[in-house]
């Protein structure tokens, strides 16, 4: 039996009736966090500036041919029918910026932003701006 188990069934057993082993029992049940890694149901916290994640579908990496990298905008699905501006901002590591932006129409699911110039290694995060807020998106250093 898995010592979990067996420190219940030694509380629930000692307690044999008395109320208060209740509280004892329910306090030293073990509590279990799922492991998020990889699972879009499990959003990483927020950023050091408090930026909430983006959609899951969101994301960047480094092009195909190396060179530069690429960042992909998914229209969350409950706004498809809305046109709206996207802003990236990729924040390199030596403390200045790019960005780029892109009108998303109405029932445009994707939009793929390119920075050919931005090696992988030189990005320190990158961000998507909307009209509904600001956001971080998560790509291969995430």
């Amino acid at each position: 039996m898995p010592k979990p188990i067996r420190s219940i069934a030694a509380i629930v057993v000692s307690c044999a009736g008395v109320a208060a082993c209740a509280t004892t029992a329910a306090q030293t049940t073990p509590t279990t966090t799922p492991d998020c890694v990889g699972l879009s149901i499990c959003a990483p916290p927020p950023d050091a500036e408090g930026n909430p994640p983006c959609y899951y579908s969101d994301g960047w990496q480094a092009t195909g041919s190396g060179a530069g990298i690429e960042v992909w905008y998914f229209h969350e699905p409950q706004n498809l029918s809305k046109p709206e501006t996207i802003t990236v901002v990729v924040r390199k590591k030596d403390g200045t910026n790019e960005s780029q932006d892109a009108n998303i129409e109405a029932g445009q699911q994707t939009h793929r932003f390119e920075f050919p110039n931005i090696d992988k290694s030189t990005v320190q995060e990158v961000l998507l701006s909307t009209g509904s807020g600001r956001c971080f998106v998560a790509g291969p250093t995430s």
